[in-house]
């Protein structure tokens, strides 16, 4: 592989620089006083040369007379053999001349490493289902340096090239075959073997939910905004899903629209904890309302596996059963952190009393639903004692829906037939939040 054109320009221009900041110019009579030339100077026949490669130098006096066969050429302060020089390792090298009585200015090439081979590895060679494969890829160098290119690198999964770049969601046991190309070089094809051997757990941690149904319009909103930055520091456990709807939000969208009206809303603020209870008023007196349902173990739970690479999201939804539940349903949000938009505020106690707050950041927004947002059933026979209930999700963000793909979280919620919560996770892209 060659060094980039730019970053050869750029230190063309140095190496120019200091060639002619060493070049002799006084004027001096030199040699032996008489009419000879009074100065010599090399020059190569580059300034880069990958490695193996040789490089020429020549020797001129100041007249313009070749005196290349005349002189002694010398690399880093020692002579060689004739004038044409092959490096025997990377790295840079000044070059100096002697010619009668004269000695030419030091110039430096530098000799690059060149890549000779590229190799994938895997996090794990066998791996339960559920989990994601983790491929790194990289370049050695003629040095025998290995340099991670997994960023530069194109991964193949089964043939098919990864839409998520270098993580890769299973969906089902079987074996894995994958390679990775990188410059002009192609990496031999490794196997992960992947196998459903994971026991499903009996009891999970519990955790909670709020529905703030909210609007950047609503200046009584951010008294809700603020009982949740309390429930948040007071537990890691508390999922949020921020709904926006009514007169014009940005924000609001088909599915918070279906959930309002499901869920009875007419007025904001209103925040529902558990999709079961009006979360009581003023919400920041009543923060134990909520924290208090993430005590104690359920006995089923769900975990949560993603992937992604620019617009291309991959996920796996893991719902593990303890028990036999009739009826169940998932529920699965795609959320967004970090969107800023000004807020109305009413609370000349919150937010220092400005209205409206600029630069508001809006977290947890609903972005879209993957199911019905009351849940899509899950088939009888997977919501039974001791088994794990899989699905798995490739979604492409479409243009312009979300701010950052980057700020994306996913919310998966098991609920019952009375749509109540039965337990809740979430996980950001590109990570993996298992069982616990």
């Amino acid at each position: 592989m060659k060094i980039k054109n730019f970053t050869k320009i750029f230190l063309f221009v140095a190496v120019a620089a200091l060639v002619s900041c060493s070049s002799s110019d006084s004027g001096e009579d030199g040699g032996d006083g008489n009419n000879g030339p009074n100065s010599i100077a090399v020059n190569v026949s580059s300034f880069f040369v990958d490695f193996g490669d040789s490089v020429t130098i020549n020797v001129n006096t100041s007249d313009g007379v070749n005196v290349t066969s005349e002189s002694t050429v010398l690399v880093n302060g020692a002579p060689i053999s004739g004038n044409v020089y092959t490096a025997a390792t990377a790295g840079s090298y000044t070059i100096t001349a002697t010619y009668d009585n004269l000695t030419s200015p030091g110039i430096t090439i530098q000799v690059l490493p060149v890549i000779v081979s590229a190799t994938m590895i895997a996090n794990e060679t066998t791996l339960n289902l559920g989990s994601r494969i983790k491929y790194t890829v990289f370049a050695t160098d003629s040095q025998g340096n290995d340099i991670d290119v997994t960023e530069g690198s194109n991964i193949y999964i089964d043939e098919e090239q990864s839409i998520t770049g270098s993580s890769y969601i299973p969906e089902s046991v079987g074996t894995i075959s994958a390679y990775a190309t990188f410059d002009n070089f192609t990496t031999e094809t490794i196997m992960v073997t992947v196998e459903d051997n994971a026991a499903t757990p009996a009891t999970y941690n519990r955790r909670s939910l709020v529905e703030d149904y909210t609007g950047d319009w609503c200046g009584y909103c951010t008294r809700v905004a603020v009982a949740i930055e309390m429930v948040e520091d007071a537990s890691d456990d508390v999922v949020i899903v921020a709904t926006h709807v009514f007169n014009g939000d940005p924000y609001q969208n088909q599915y918070g629209v279906q959930m309002a009206n499901n869920a009875g809303v007419t007025g904001l603020p209103t925040a529902i904890v558990n999709r079961q209870a009006d979360w009581a008023f003023p919400e920041t007196n009543n923060i134990a309302q909520v924290t208090n349902l993430t005590e104690g173990n359920m006995t089923s739970g769900v975990s949560i596996t993603s992937a992604s690479s620019g617009s291309s999201l991959s996920f796996m939804v893991n719902v593990g059963f303890g028990e036999t539940i009739n009826g169940a349903k998932l529920v699965i949000f795609l959320l967004e952190n970090g969107l800023v938009l000004s807020q109305r505020n009413y609370y000349p106690e919150y937010y220092g009393g400005q209205d409206p707050i600029p630069n508001f950041v809006h977290n947890h927004v609903l972005r879209h639903s993957f199911t019905n947002v009351l849940g899509d059933v899950i088939p009888a026979g997977e919501a039974v004692a001791n088994n794990t209930y899989r699905t798995k999700i490739n979604y492409n963000i479409p243009p312009g829906s979300v701010g950052n793909p980057n700020n994306l979280e996913i919310v998966a919620m098991l609920v019952n037939s009375n749509n109540t919560i039965i337990n809740i996770n979430k996980a950001e892209v590109n990570t993996e939040v298992v069982f616990d």
